[in-house]
């Protein structure tokens, strides 16, 4: 008999953990593992994207919600769960979000069965400081409870220790990626976008949200664009800076030049319409999912050196981050050399196939689900 899990996610955008999600649904052994995926009810209704996103991957998600219209709804949320435990003869609750995280290991001695947290990456600061507050909650209060506790950097463990949650329990295990399917879609992508086919382009995926940096590549590419007339930038995403980086843009007179795509799930199409990928985030990062997709695809990377996003670039160039003129210097030493860019491409792609395989991946996650669920049966047995 399989193990039935029960995945849960709350959504302010579609990102790695969502991605993350999804692989696992797919490619756990369906002989060992039942996935109960459960979205939240929310008052943004972000979540509709993750369940749309599901949906055409062929993974839909339970037509069961947790109901969170407001903060108000703790315990609503709380005995929604213990329903579907019991209704789906849960064995294990996988939780992939800051809220769930606290919800669940927050009284976790109400859930008759093996608890495991995903935590996949903290802001540092107090603004906004209702953040720091529920991250500050999620680290001293609730991880510690759980059987077992998934991270996807080291970079990212030492942070979770930081706070009471013991070593034994916290398992590193880095985002396996699919390989990316073949994509000839490079000159119909551009077309598409009214970029021109000789273009050198810089492009970014990402919730198009102040954390990420957009500000500072738009800078950077406006400090570039009298030198280098034939480099482009491509912005990948939706979020809410989209309309102030928008009047950047226009104010910096690079309507022509940066390009604003929207939210798309062609993502192999987008990587190939790129030259050079570029991640200019300004807070941490746990381990970026779309830096090693578009490693996976061949592109050099450019990203800032914060967080845990040292352990997922190969040969590719870091800069400080908030710096456009230290990533404008290295998006020039790009721009003007393509043996340089196709040299660490081809590298960084190998270096994923190593070091990032889907089959480590879904490996070490079954393995951890089953520590996890033998620790609650032992103090289940000790507690009689």
């Amino acid at each position: 008999m399989p193990r039935n899990v029960l995945y849960l996610i709350r959504s302010w955008a579609f990102g790695g953990s969502h991605t993350v999600l999804l692989t696992l649904m797919k490619h756990l052994p369906r002989d060992r593992y039942n996935v109960v995926c459960v979205p939240y009810d929310t008052f943004s209704g972000l979540d509709e994207i993750f369940i749309d996103q599901a949906r055409k991957r062929g993974l839909p998600p339970s037509d069961e919600r947790i109901p969170w219209k407001s903060r108000g709804n703790w315990w609503k949320a709380r005995a929604k769960v213990l329903e579907l435990v019991r209704k789906y003869d849960i064995d294990l609750i996988h939780t992939h979000d800051p809220h769930s995280n606290t919800m669940i290991g927050i009284g976790r001695g109400a859930w008759p069965c093996a608890v495991v947290a995903s935590a996949y990456g903290w802001w540092d600061g107090f603004v906004p400081f209702r953040r720091f507050v529920y991250q500050w909650i999620e680290r001293d209060f609730a991880l510690r409870h759980f059987d077992r506790v998934i991270t996807v950097s080291e970079h990212m463990k030492l942070r979770i220790l930081k706070g009471p949650t013991p070593e034994s329990i916290v398992r590193v295990i880095y985002t396996g990626i699919e390989p990316p399917p073949s994509s000839h879609a490079r000159a119909a992508f551009r077309a598409q976008h009214g970029i021109p086919d000789d273009a050198v382009v810089v492009g970014t995926v990402s919730r198009v949200s102040v954390e990420k940096g957009h500000a500072h590549l738009i800078d950077a590419i406006a400090m570039l664009r009298d030198r280098h007339p034939r480099l482009r930038a491509m912005i990948v995403g939706q979020g809410p800076e989209k309309a102030a980086l928008e009047q950047q843009t226009a104010k910096r007179a690079l309507k022509e030049i940066v390009t604003f795509t929207g939210f798309r799930d062609d993502l192999p199409a987008a990587f190939s319409a790129m030259d050079i990928f570029a991640q200019p985030s300004v807070q941490q990062e746990g381990l970026p999912t779309a830096i090693l997709e578009a490693q996976a695809a061949g592109l050099p990377v450019i990203a800032s050196d914060i967080g845990g996003v040292k352990e997922s670039v190969h040969g590719g160039l870091l800069v400080p981050p908030g710096d456009a003129s230290a990533l404008a210097n290295a998006i020039e030493s790009l721009v003007t050399d393509a043996d340089k860019r196709h040299s660490i491409g081809d590298a960084a792609k190998a270096f994923v196939e190593r070091s990032f395989s889907l089959e480590s991946m879904v490996r070490r996650v079954a393995e951890t689900y089953e520590e996890a669920i033998d620790r609650h049966a032992a103090r289940q047995a000790s507690a009689r």
